[in-house]
């Protein structure tokens, strides 16, 4: 096989296991959740209405512990966790007078919280990849201790 057939072949392998690798992704539904807050928070700077406040509460709730009616099993990355804890002693403090500087402060928090979720997943998608490399490469030779090294620091 020419390198190139190889690096085609390899790109296409690596490539295919990366989106394949990105559905099962625990925290996927926790991502898309934690943007909704985002514009719930944004809606509720023009007008508060009680669906709007229930429903940031109960996600907010389903990120922290868990909700199966959200499909939410709660976060046990401490860095999310401790976000999450944040926006919600925020969130109880200020829901029952909310302006718009406490929901800017709110907003600030979710989109921190957005952030931490998108490097975890990026961190996730770096594993994958790696652990597609380290795959290909064990299965052309023995293991090289160099990259299960490096597979093992992430």
């Amino acid at each position: 096989m020419t390198t190139f057939a190889k690096y085609l072949t390899l790109t296409a392998i690596f490539t295919s296991s990366i989106f394949a690798s990105s559905g099962n992704y625990l925290l996927l539904n926790d991502m898309k959740l934690i943007k909704e807050e985002s514009k719930i928070v944004k809606k509720m700077s023009t007008e508060v209405t009680d669906k709007d406040v229930k429903e940031f509460s109960k996600i907010l709730d389903g990120l922290i512990n868990g909700d199966d009616s959200l499909n939410l099993r709660g976060t046990k990355i401490s860095a999310i966790r401790v976000k999450l804890v944040e926006i919600k002693e925020l969130w109880d403090s200020k829901k029952e007078t909310l302006d718009s500087l406490s929901l800017s402060k709110i907003d600030t928090k979710v989109n921190q919280a957005i952030k931490l979720y998108t490097k975890s997943y990026n961190k996730h998608l770096q594993k994958q990849k790696l652990l597609t490399l380290v795959t290909q490469h064990m299965s052309d030779s023995k293991p090289n201790s160099q990259v299960v090294a490096l597979y093992e620091k992430f």
